[in-house]
């Protein structure tokens, strides 16, 4: 979490002085940190102290409170149970050929090649390999 921290409020303090216009050197003479220290915070690899954290804040404009309190947006992440993974494993290839089926059926002029219809099968495969490897993918 304290290195998600470190990358929100990286992006805060650089976006805030490429909007200002300074470049590091410039935001460094103004706020009498060291052009290292501003390198080493906006490449994320050191969480500011609170006094450099308030005087960048004070020389770019920004709120001091919105930089202490900078959590990074939480992505939204699904789980299914393996229970689940198996009906959808089973259900979503079984619909895709059932669909695949009745888009056939219902066209009087495809395929009118061998080519158009392994083309046809060949990307419905593919779709399905890559729903699939989203399902079952691991978490990291």
């Amino acid at each position: 979490m304290k290195s998600n921290r470190k990358k929100m409020i990286s992006e805060l303090l650089k976006e805030g002085r490429i909007a200002k216009g300074y470049t590091q050197k410039e935001l460094s003479e103004l706020s009498n940190i060291s052009i290292r220290s501003i390198q080493r915070i906006e490449n994320g690899e050191i969480l500011p102290r609170t006094y450099t954290l308030k005087t960048l804040s004070e020389v770019l404009g920004l709120s001091f409170e919105s930089l202490q309190k900078a959590e990074p947006v939480q992505k939204f992440r699904f789980s299914i149970s393996r229970g689940q993974q198996i009906i959808l494993s089973i259900g979503i290839p079984l619909f895709v050929f059932f669909a695949g089926w009745a888009f056939i059926a219902q066209s009087p002029r495809f395929p009118e090649t061998a080519f158009e219809l392994l083309t046809f099968i060949a990307s419905a495969l593919v779709i399905v390999t890559i729903i699939m490897v989203v399902i079952w993918r691991t978490k990291s």
